[in-house]
């Protein structure tokens, strides 16, 4: 059985199951095809400081078991918001003694890494000084935001191009790193993410509503997303105040820094009563929201591959999305749901309405992700 290291820092731990939690989906399923090592580096955090955003760091333990995975917790060193093209040679810095003695004991034969930066660029280093082949996997904003800065930008391309192998997400990506960063296009294999097969499928819309609250005799529309600017949740909000009619219903699932000023622009366009922001929920209860609702929307300005329209499709519920990354690549018929614009609230309000119009044959939606379970990415 071959011997795999993976080394990430996205990744859930026990005090934020939600992050990275598609990559801990891949490496449940690598781990029964091979023999896997995981090393999810965390910050150091000094446990006297108070910092209620930041303190569970220190509460981490160095191993810790996830999901029947034991996952290896080292520390590294960095200043939060500064300097942050330095991230990635303090992090190899940092680690650097574990993974010798941690490649010492495994042996392993290959270096997974996901996530382009500080991640990417400090598991080619690793990889380099041990002897390892290298594959870094890139997963959307790595490459779509933190690629902007030239510096990071710089450091990105060297480690992707210092890589034995690239993996990307869509297409779309593909065509940036090819591009933009210069990558081989031979050097660029592209494997879109996977869903949960046994966890996303039509459940009774109704059964659903009543276990959640929410009413029955709603139209429903479910965003389930991080609430930041590149969501473009705020867009959202403003295109659904356009449309007419006091039965309809926006849910927002998730949180992010854009929480508080999201709730006032919901207070601000007197849509109280019709806009809802839930707060994030475990992703074992998406499909719940999911079944709950009439149609899912991702209002996103950038995106990699975003698992939440393939998991709405398995569901069997249309969705609304933005134009942009791999969304073209996943809704690849009117019959899935409508594309709108990216940013213009109009065309997406225009999107929105034409979708809670139509009626949607389930089955056809789901066959379009059927058999793309987390074993076959794998």
């Amino acid at each position: 059985m071959n011997r795999v290291l993976l080394s990430t820092i996205i990744f859930p731990n026990r005090f934020d199951t939600n992050r990275g939690v598609y990559i801990k989906k891949q490496a449940l399923e690598l781990a029964r095809q091979c023999d896997l090592t995981v090393v999810v580096p965390v910050p150091y955090f000094p446990p006297f400081l108070k910092d209620s955003k930041r303190d569970y760091f220190a509460r981490i333990p160095p191993k810790d078991v996830i999901d029947g995975l034991t996952v290896h917790h080292p520390r590294f060193f960095i200043i939060p918001k500064l300097l942050r093209f330095l991230h990635g040679p303090c992090l190899f810095i940092s680690v650097f003694c574990f993974y010798r003695r941690l490649v010492r004991v495994r042996r392993p034969e290959l270096l997974l890494g996901f996530w382009a930066f500080p991640d990417g660029f400090a598991n080619v280093l690793l990889a380099k000084c041990f002897g390892l082949p290298v594959v870094i996997g890139c997963r959307g904003s790595d490459i779509n935001r933190l690629a902007r800065s030239p510096v990071r930008r710089f450091l990105i391309g060297w480690a992707l191009r210092n890589s034995d192998r690239v993996l990307s997400v869509s297409e779309a990506m593909k065509r940036e790193i090819v591009d933009g960063l210069k990558v081989s296009e031979r050097h660029v294999t592209v494997i879109p993410n996977g869903i949960e097969e046994g966890h996303f499928y039509p459940r009774d819309r109704g059964e659903m509503r009543a276990a959640l609250r929410l009413g029955e005799n709603l139209q429903i529309v479910l965003c389930v997303a991080r609430l930041e600017p590149v969501k473009g949740v705020e867009i959202l909000i403003r295109a659904f105040a356009r449309l007419e009619g006091s039965h309809r219903r926006l849910v927002i699932v998730g949180d992010g820094i854009e929480r508080e000023r999201l709730q006032r622009t919901v207070e601000r366009l007197e849509q109280s009563g019709r806009v809802s922001l839930v707060g994030e929920k475990p992703h074992d209860e998406i499909p719940l929201w999911i079944n709950a609702a009439d149609l899912v929307v991702l209002p996103s300005t950038n995106e990699g591959w975003p698992n939440v329209l393939m998991e709405s499709f398995a569901c069997g519920k249309p969705v609304v999305a933005t134009r942009v990354g791999g969304v073209p690549e996943i809704v690849t018929s009117p019959s899935l749901g409508v594309l709108a614009e990216p940013g213009d609230p109009d065309d997406l309000a225009r999107a929105l309405e034409e979708a809670l119009a139509r009626n949607w044959d389930a089955e056809v939606i789901r066959a379009r992700v059927r058999g793309r379970g987390w074993r076959v990415v794998a």
